[in-house]
C-alpha cells in the first residue's frame, strides 16, 4: 500500500520505489543471474520470483544480500519461447507465466498460461489456460491487433485478470480462467511501451512504461467503483 518493487532489464538487483517519498533504492544486493534478461517480478511471503524472458523463475528470499538460498525453476517447453508476464494468483497459491510468443503457437490464434505451484515449487505438467486472440481483435474491432502480453495482474475487489500488450497497445481484462471480458486501446502517446502492471489494496491501478520516446514513466490511475 506504500511501496513498489521492481526490476530494470540488464540490472542485477530488484529496487523498491517508496510512494510516500517518491524516492528510490536498492531492494537487493545484485541477486539476479547475470545477462538473464529478467523480465517481470512477484513478491509472496518471504520470497522474491522473478521472471526470465526464457520460462524461468528466479527465487531469491526476501530483501536478499547475496545468491545464498537462490532456486531456478524452469517451465521446460520445446523450441523458442519467450515470457515477459507473470502474476501471483492467491486463489491457486501459484504464479502464473504468460507466454508473449511461444513456438507451440506459431500460426495458432491464443496465448498460453502455466501455473507454477506455491506449494510444490513445480510447474504443472500441462497449460493453465489459453486466451483466445480472436476474442481480443473482436471486442477492439480490429482483426490485425496484435496480443502479446507484457505484464498482467489481478485486481483485489473485482478479482478480474489485467493484460497489457505493449505490442498493439492494449489493456485485456479476462477472467482468472483466460476467458476474455474487455479490451481496450492504450493511447500509445501515454503508454508508448508498457511492461508493469500493479495494484494497491484499494484498487488504484499502476502501469510503467519502458523508455522509449522518452523518459520511463510511472502512471497511477485511482480507483473508482
Amino acid at each position: 500500500d506504500s511501496t513498489l518493487l521492481g526490476i530494470v532489464d540488464g540490472l542485477q538487483k530488484v529496487f523498491m520505489l517508496n510512494m510516500r517519498t517518491a524516492k528510490l533504492s536498492d531492494y537487493t544486493a545484485d541477486v539476479v543471474p547475470k545477462n538473464s534478461d529478467p523480465e517481470d517480478i512477484v513478491k509472496v511471503d518471504s520470497s522474491i520470483f522473478v521472471l526470465l524472458s526464457k520460462g524461468i523463475i528466479y527465487e531469491v528470499p526476501d530483501a536478499a544480500k547475496d545468491t545464498a538460498g537462490a532456486r531456478t525453476y524452469a517451465l521446460g517447453i520445446e523450441g523458442k519461447n519467450d515470457f515477459e508476464t507473470m502474476y501471483y494468483d492467491s486463489l491457486e497459491n501459484a504464479l502464473v507465466i504468460m507466454c508473449k510468443e511461444c513456438a507451440h503457437e506459431k500460426g495458432e490464434g491464443f496465448r498460453t498460461a502455466y501455473r507454477f505451484n506455491l506449494a510444490t515449487r513445480a510447474f504443472d505438467s500441462t497449460e493453465f489456460y489459453t486466451i483466445d486472440k480472436g476474442e481480443v481483435r473482436k471486442i477492439v474491432n480490429d482483426a490485425d491487433a496484435k496480443f502479446d502480453p507484457s505484464a498482467a495482474a489481478i485486481h483485489p475487489i473485482n478479482n478480474r485478470l489485467y493484460i497489457l500488450s505493449s505490442a498493439g497497445n492494449l489493456l485485456v481484462v479476462a477472467t482468472l480462467q483466460g476467458e476474455v471480458m474487455e479490451a481496450y486501446n492504450l493511447n500509445p502517446d501515454v503508454f508508448p511501451q508498457s511492461e508493469g502492471i500493479a495494484f494497491a489494496p484499494n484498487g488504484d491501478m499502476f502501469i510503467t512504461n519502458e523508455k522509449k520516446h522518452g523518459e520511463p514513466t510511472l502512471l497511477r490511475f485511482p480507483y473508482k467503483p
